[in-house]
C-alpha cells in the first residue's frame, strides 16, 4: 500500500493536511500544561494532612433556649485549618437551667514538637476555654478530657432518691415519668414509694430513676455530681421537682412486705371503721393493708385498745427494712391512713399479725370491793365483752355481800358491821387469755394475782382484782 495516494490521502485514509493540523492541536495542549504545572520541580504541593483529636467541654450552665439550639454536627472555624465539630450532647439540671457537657472533634494540623493537635494556633490542655459559635448561638466552655473517641462513655444508672415532698407532688409522682431539659430525655422515675412524716403536708417518697450518666475519669457521673450514696441529685420533672438523697447506686427499690402487730388506743368510732382488708394509702401509694384486728375495752367508754396486724409495704436495705425513714423494728412507731380513718401506734412484734401465745379459755376469779350498791346489783351472770364476733369475757357467777366497816358505838366499843350500801363483788368469769410459757394474758397484758382487769359489759365498765386463775 502506498504511504500516500494521488489524492493526498495518508494511507488511503487521512487527508495530510488534516493530520497536520491535528498534530499542530495536540503540541499547543501539550506546550499549554507543561507551562501551567511547570516541571517536576515546580508542580504544586499537596494540600497538608490535618490530624484529629476529640475533647470534652464543660459549657457550664446554659439557659433552655441555647442548649435547645445545639445539636450534634454544629460546626465552628476560628480561622485557617483548624474546625470543631460538635459529636456528642449531655445535659444536666443545675440552678434551674441546663448544664451542657459537649464531645467535640479538632481538626487542626499537627504540632511538630509534640506529634498533638495544635488547635487556633494554640495547644491543647486541660482547662482552656474553647468558643463555639454559629448562625444560632456563641458560647464557650473548658476541656475537661482530651482524647478516645468521638462520644462520651454514657451509660444509663439506676438509683434511688429520698425525698421529703408536699403531698401534692407525691401525689404527681408516678412510673414512667420523664424528666427532660431543652426537649432531650435525662432520667426516668421507673417506681415510687410513699410514706407518713410527722407533718400532714408532707411525705417522704423514694424513687426509682434511670439516670443518664457518663463516665469522667472512671467516675459515673449525673452532670457535675458523682454518683454515690449521701450525694443529692436533682430531677426537675414537669410537675414536681426532687431533691432527693441517693440511697443507692446500680439498683432500684427492693420491695418486701413486713408484717408488723401495731397497738393503739382509739375512740370508738375509729375503732369501729378498722376491718380487715382496709388498704392505707399515701398520696395515692399503697403502703399497708390491714389484716387482723382486735378491740378491747379500756376504762373510758369512749376509748378502745386495739390490736391491728399490718402487712408494711417496705424497703430493704441490707439486713433490715425501711417504712419512710423508720426502721421496723419493734418498739418504733407506725402510722397509717385509709380513706376512714388514720392509725399510729408503736410496734409490738415483727413477722407476726398475731399477739404473742396460744388461746385459751381461763376460770378467773374477780373481786371488787366498796361497790356503790346500784352498780353491784347491775352485774348479771351470763354478761359478756365481746371484740367482733369474740367473746373475750364472760361472767358465769356473781357474789355480793355488804362491804365491812369498823364502827365505834356510844359506850366506846369498836364493833365490824355492814355497810349500808358498799358492797364487796365476787365474779367468777371465763377469760379468753393467750398462754405464754411464762404468762398468761390478758387483752394484750400479763395476769397474776392483785393483777387489775378491766371488763366492759355493755351496760356497766368492771374494773377488778385478779383473785386467782384456774384451769
Amino acid at each position: 500500500m502506498q504511504v500516500l495516494d494521488d489524492e493526498g490521502n495518508l494511507f488511503g485514509f487521512v487527508n495530510v493536511i488534516d493530520a497536520l493540523v491535528v498534530l499542530l492541536v495536540l503540541a499547543v495542549a501539550v506546550a499549554g500544561a507543561a507551562l501551567v504545572l511547570g516541571d517536576d520541580g515546580d508542580q504544586l504541593e499537596p494540600e497538608p494532612d490535618l490530624v484529629t483529636t476529640n475533647v470534652t467541654l464543660d459549657l457550664g450552665t446554659q439557659p433552655d433556649y441555647i442548649a435547645a439550639e445545639m445539636n450534634e454536627g454544629d460546626t465552628y472555624s476560628p480561622g485557617g485549618d483548624s474546625e470543631l465539630t460538635i459529636t456528642d450532647i449531655y445535659l444536666s439540671p443545675q440552678d434551674g437551667k441546663a448544664h451542657v457537657t459537649a464531645r467535640v472533634e479538632l481538626r487542626s494540623q499537627p504540632n511538630d514538637n509534640e506529634n498533638s493537635v495544635t488547635y487556633a494556633d494554640a495547644p491543647l490542655r486541660f482547662g482552656r476555654a474553647l468558643d463555639i459559635a454559629t448562625s444560632r448561638y456563641k458560647t464557650s466552655g473548658e476541656i475537661r478530657a482530651i482524647g478516645d473517641g468521638n462520644s462520651l462513655d454514657r451509660e444509663t444508672t439506676t438509683v434511688v432518691l429520698q425525698d421529703t415532698v408536699p403531698t401534692a407532688d407525691a401525689r404527681q409522682m408516678t412510673a414512667g415519668d420523664e424528666v427532660q431539659l431543652a426537649g432531650r430525655t435525662i432520667a426516668t422515675v421507673t417506681d415510687v414509694a410513699a410514706y407518713p412524716t410527722n407533718k400532714s403536708a408532707q411525705r417522704t417518697v423514694s424513687v426509682e430513676a434511670e439516670l443518664e450518666t457518663y463516665a469522667q475519669r472512671g467516675e459515673r457521673r449525673f452532670g457535675n455530681t458523682q454518683l454515690r450514696r449521701g450525694q443529692t441529685v436533682t430531677l426537675p420533672a414537669s410537675e414536681y421537682t426532687i431533691d432527693g438523697r441517693l440511697e443507692r447506686v446500680g439498683g432500684g427499690l427492693d420491695r418486701e412486705v413486713a408484717d408488723v402487730l401495731v397497738e393503739s388506743t382509739v375512740d370508738v368510732e375509729t375503732a369501729n371503721r378498722l376491718a380487715e382488708g382496709d388498704i392505707a394509702t399515701i398520696a395515692g401509694h399503697e403502703t399497708a393493708e390491714v389484716q387482723t384486728v382486735t378491740t378491747y375495752a379500756t376504762g373510758d367508754p369512749d376509748r378502745k385498745r386495739v390490736f391491728v396486724g399490718l402487712s408494711l409495704q417496705t424497703l430493704s436495705y441490707g439486713q433490715h427494712q425501711q417504712f419512710g425513714d423508720m426502721r421496723v423494728q419493734r418498739g418504733n412507731s407506725v402510722e397509717i391512713s385509709t380513706e376512714s380513718y388514720e392509725l399510729s401506734g408503736p410496734i409490738r412484734r415483727v413477722g407476726t399479725l398475731e399477739e404473742r401465745g396460744t388461746l385459751a379459755n381461763r376460770t378467773v376469779t374477780l373481786r371488787m370491793t366498796e361497790v356503790r350498791e346500784d352498780m353491784a346489783d347491775a352485774i348479771d351472770a351470763g354478761m359478756t365483752e365481746r371484740s367482733g364476733d369474740t367473746t373475750v369475757a364472760r361472767v358465769t357467777g356473781v357474789d355480793v355481800e355488804p362491804a365491812v366497816i369498823i364502827a365505834t358505838d356510844d359506850n366506846g366499843s369498836v364493833n365490824v358491821v355492814d355497810h349500808p350500801f358498799l358492797r364487796d363483788v365476787t365474779l367468777t368469769t371465763e377469760l379468753q387469755v393467750r398462754e405464754t410459757t411464762s404468762a398468761v394474758r390478758f387483752k394484750g397484758d400479763t395476769i397474776r394475782q392483785d393483777s387489775t382487769v378491766v371488763l366492759d359489759l355493755g351496760t356497766v365498765t368492771v374494773r377488778a382484782e385478779v383473785v386467782s386463775i384456774g384451769a
